[in-house]
């Protein structure tokens, strides 16, 4: 009858450090697990309990979340001096990761605060790797530290964790509504993209705590969605949410050998699947990844080329939301990437940057003006990369070829329209390279105006940290 307000007045207590009262935090928590386990064995499958639960039974759960997170953030490391309790906080351990599988975001964000920080914790004690360093490997070895092999088996519970239930990043715009359908996603869920960063920030530090059971967890979960045991929009969705979000959290030569695989699989599924659903929530998905891989795409041009590829495909993709991603992808990449554009790479006899200017037109068809936009900006900063001027210059030409074609059959059509042109303010463009040409077109002027308002004050902003 009084548990709730029980459990808020312990919560309230275990809040409190105070040194001299060691004893009797020790002996607050033996008694309030040895009357939770009466109250709710360990076996109980608090997910399911909750769901079924009245509000009283459900406020239980969530003042218990509180109580746990509160007691082990201030009094956890009192609890594992003592070689008596570690079966007590086992045991509370276990509580908190039932109650972190509620399906309920509150409860969880309470559960989330915790394993923060016990993984943050954790890995600024000791920032090694569990796992050998392929730096490290024959020459040093460092023994896992007593304090984090005590929690080694509740770690791995919530890597799982955080794979399984990754909140959604800023950018994916691919989303599945509450009616079952994959639409575009116009407003910005704030507490979505919140509840992510610390997600994100959580997971990272567990795969620097080991980041080989991180990656047999995602590899795991990847190998049932290929073969369909786990498929579904939501288990494909979290999982590639918490493969992006580890990017740089492992050794390079671990990172190359996982991306491959992930990429290669969700290709191959994009492939498996049938239904333009399926495929944009694969499509997303693959955006979302490679895009936050820009160190993986500098090191590998083969790579780097078919994934931009990919995303040209994409951009023929009318579902909604798909080439919005593809082109804010394509963006990222260029503006990470920039300069393996512009450069005549191994086995290529061309920069890649020509093979786009020679087939623009068949890329952007199917786009609308905005994402045309955005695209022309992505290829500027690629153009603004290049640092031999009159290769810059030809490549300028080709780059506004198809912009100054449409604008002289406009002159050609209404002579008025270029007169009222003619009189306004036209900002010249912005990389400093791009204006020195276009001194010598004012065509070239206008048209990068009328085709890249947006892109205009962006790449002067770029040109000018890029210069200064």
């Amino acid at each position: 009858m009084f548990r709730n307000v029980t459990l808020k007045c312990l919560t309230e207590i275990a809040g409190v450090s105070v040194s001299q009262y060691e004893e009797q935090f020790v002996n607050l928590f033996t008694l309030t697990m040895c009357q939770l386990k009466q109250m709710l064995p360990l076996n109980t499958n608090i997910r399911l309990a909750y769901s079924n639960g009245k509000d009283d039974e459900q406020n239980f759960i969530q003042n218990l979340s509180l109580f746990l997170c509160t007691f082990l953030k201030e009094h956890g490391q009192l609890i594992e001096k003592r070689p008596n309790l570690r079966e007590t906080l086992m045991e509370a351990l276990h509580y908190m990761l039932l109650v972190s599988e509620v399906e309920e975001t509150e409860i969880f964000k309470i559960c989330l605060e915790y394993w923060n920080h016990l993984a943050a914790e954790l890995y600024r004690e000791s920032p090694f790797s569990t796992s050998t360093s392929p730096l490290l490997s024959g020459s040093q070895h460092f023994d896992v530290p007593p304090r984090r092999q005590l929690y080694l088996p509740v770690l791995s519970k919530v890597r799982l964790l955080m794979v399984s239930r990754m909140a959604k990043p800023e950018e994916v715009l691919v989303v599945e509504n509450d009616q079952g359908e994959v639409v575009r996603e116009f407003m910005k869920d704030t507490d979505s993209i919140n509840l992510y960063k610390n997600m994100r920030e959580t997971l990272v530090y567990l795969t620097h705590l080991d980041y080989a059971d991180t990656e047999r967890i995602m590899t795991e979960k990847l190998h049932n969605q290929v073969n369909g045991t786990e498929w579904s929009w939501k288990n494909l969705n979290t999982l590639c949410w918490a493969i992006g979000s580890i990017s740089g959290a492992m050794h390079e030569e671990d990172e190359k050998r996982f991306l491959v695989t992930v990429i290669k699989d969700l290709l191959g599924l994009c492939e498996q699947k049938r239904g333009k659903d399926n495929k944009a929530i694969i499509a997303s998905n693959i955006m979302y990844i490679v895009g936050q891989y820009p160190r993986f795409l500098r090191a590998h041009w083969k790579f780097l080329k078919t994934v931009v590829n990919k995303l040209f495909e994409f951009m023929h993709e009318t579902h909604d939301g798909v080439q919005d991603m593809a082109c804010d992808t394509f963006i990222k990449i260029a503006q990470k990437c920039r300069r393996h554009f512009v450069q005549v790479q191994v086995g290529e006899v061309m920069p890649f940057i020509d093979e786009i200017l020679n087939n623009i037109n068949t890329i952007i068809c199917d786009l609308q003006p905005q994402q045309v936009h955005t695209f022309y900006e992505a290829v500027g900063y690629m153009i603004g990369a290049q640092t031999d001027q009159a290769v810059q210059e030809h490549i300028i030409e080709k780059y506004m070829l198809l912009p100054n074609q449409v604008w002289d059959s406009i002159i050609q059509q209404a002579t008025k329209v270029r007169h009222s042109c003619n009189n306004q303010s036209i900002h010249s463009c912005n990389n400093q390279s791009i204006h020195s040409c276009n001194n010598q077109s004012i065509h070239c002027v206008i048209i990068h105006f009328i085709f890249c308002t947006c892109f205009v004050n962006k790449l002067k902003s770029a040109s000018e940290n890029m210069t200064g």
